[in-house]
C-alpha cells in the first residue's frame, strides 16, 4: 500500500513536533538517568533535524535543495555511535560521562567532505545534471550500504552491553528491572528500521522498486514513530541501579574466604533467610543483604558462586516461592489473589514470579494450586 506525499508529508511533520519536545524535555529531566538521557535527546535531535531535511526536501525540492542534502545525510553516520554511548551511560557505574573516540566519528567526517567536496567543485545545476546521469549511483548505493552496515554494527555491540548486564544483574539484584524491557524495545525498534532500510535497497537494487511498499520514501514514517515511543516510554522509566561488571568479576575469580569464614558467612546467611525472611523485601540488593551480615558484596558473591553454586537472583527468589507454597498449603490463596500473595512473598512483578516459581516448581502458580486443591 503506497503512502500518499500528503498524508508522509503530515506524518513527518508531527514527528518533527513532537521530536522538539521531546529533545528540550529529556535534556532538563534532573535526577532520571540524566547523563543518559542527555544523549538520548541528542539523538532524537539529530532524527528530528533529519526530519526537518526531509520535510523540506520534499515540499520545496529545488537543485540547491537537493545538492545541500547530502550533507544532512551524513548525520546518519552519528546514530550508531550515539545509541551505543546512551546504552552503556545507561546501564553501567562510572559511565555516566562515557565517550567513544573521535574514530568512531570518521564515516561522518567523510561523509561531509564527500558531500561538500561536491557541492564546492559543481554549481547545482552541474550536480544535479550529473546525477540524472547516473555518474552518482554507484557511490550512493555504496554509501547507503555502509550506512546500514555501519549502524547495524552499534546496535548489535549494544545488544551485547545488554546481555552482559543482564547476566551480571542476577548476580546483584533480587528482582528484574523494567528499563531493561525498555531498552530491548529501544534497540529491536531500531533494528526494525535498519532492516526495513536494507529490503528497501535491496528492492531497488535487485527488483528496481517494483515493490512500491518498501520504498525510500515509506521507510521515514518509521522516524517519527521511533521519536514518538521511544521519549514517551524514556520519560516513564524510573532510575536504573548500575552495575560494575569488571570490578565484581575480577574480585570472584579470587578464593575470599577461608573454610571457617565461608561456613560461618553460610550460617549467618541461611538465618537471615530462614529465621529474618529478608527475602520480603521486594528490592532487594546484594548491598543490602552484604550490610545485613556485615561483610562485602564481594564476599556474598563469592558464597553464592562458589559454595550455593547459584546467582543472587535465584537464590532470593527461591526464598520467595517457597513462601508462596507455604502460603497455599495455609489455604491463603482462598482469600487472596495469586498476584497479591505473590508481592507478600517479595516479588515486585507478575512477570519476575511466573518464572521463578515454574524455574523451582517446574509448573506454573495456577496448575500448582490446582493439584494441591485436588489432593
Amino acid at each position: 500500500m503506497d503512502i500518499t506525499f500528503k498524508l508522509l508529508d503530515v506524518i513527518i511533520f508531527i514527528g518533527i513536533c513532537q521530536g522538539i519536545f521531546l529533545s528540550l524535555t529529556l535534556h532538563r529531566i534532573s535526577n532520571h538517568n540524566q547523563s543518559a538521557n542527555k544523549t538520548l535527546s541528542i539523538l532524537i535531535a539529530l532524527a528530528t533535524l533529519m526530519l526537518i531535511g526531509r520535510f523540506v526536501y520534499f515540499r520545496f525540492l529545488n537543485q540547491w535543495i537537493f545538492q545541500w542534502s547530502l550533507a544532512v545525510d551524513a548525520l546518519v553516520f552519528l546514530f550508531g555511535p550515539f545509541i551505543f554511548t546512551y546504552v552503556k551511560r545507561l546501564l553501567f557505574k562510572g559511565n555516566h560521562q562515557f565517550k567513544l573516540s573521535i574514530v568512531h566519528y570518521v564515516p561522518f567526517f567523510g561523509m561531509l567532505f564527500f558531500a561538500f567536496y561536491y557541492i564546492l567543485t559543481y554549481t547545482k545545476e552541474a550536480y544535479y545534471d550529473f546525477f540524472l546521469h547516473g555518474n552518482l549511483m554507484l557511490y550512493f548505493r555504496i554509501i547507503s550500504m555502509v550506512m546500514i552496515a555501519f549502524n547495524v554494527f552499534y546496535v548489535l555491540r549494544s545488544f551485547q552491553l545488554l546481555k552482559k548486564f543482564k547476566l551480571a544483574e542476577k548476580e546483584t539484584f533480587s528482582f528484574e528491572q523494567t528499563p531493561i524491557t525498555y531498552l530491548n524495545f529501544f534497540l529491536f525498534s531500531i533494528l526494525t528500521c535498519l532492516t526495513a532500510w536494507a529490503i528497501g535497497y535491496l528492492n531497488s537494487l535487485l527488483f528496481a522498486g517494483e515493490l512500491t511498499y518498501l520504498g525510500y520514501d515509506n521507510i521515514w514514517v518509521a522516524i517519527p514513530v521511533f521519536i514518538y515511543v521511544i521519549g514517551y516510554f524514556s520519560l516513564k522509566q524510573p532510575e536504573l541501579f548500575r552495575i560494575s561488571i569488571e570490578k565484581e568479576r575480577n574480585s570472584l575469580k579470587k578464593d575470599r574466604l577461608t573454610e571457617s569464614d565461608s561456613v560461618l558467612l553460610q550460617n549467618k546467611l541461611d538465618s537471615l533467610m530462614l529465621n529474618e525472611k529478608a527475602f520480603l523485601q521486594n528490592d532487594l540488593t546484594l548491598a543490602d543483604v552484604a550490610e545485613k551480615l556485615q561483610t562485602s558484596t564481594n564476599n556474598v558473591s563469592w558464597l553464592l558462586n562458589q559454595v550455593y553454586q547459584t546467582t543472587f537472583y535465584d537464590f532470593i527468589n527461591s526464598f520467595r516461592v517457597d513462601e508462596f507454597v507455604k502460603k497455599v498449603e495455609n489455604k491463603e490463596h482462598l482469600r487472596h489473589t495469586i498476584l497479591a500473595l505473590s508481592m507478600d512473598v517479595g516479588f515486585n512483578s507478575k512477570s519476575t514470579f511466573n518464572k521463578a516459581f515454574k524455574d523451582n516448581m517446574k509448573d506454573t502458580p495456577s496448575n500448582f494450586i490446582k493439584k494441591h486443591q485436588a489432593a
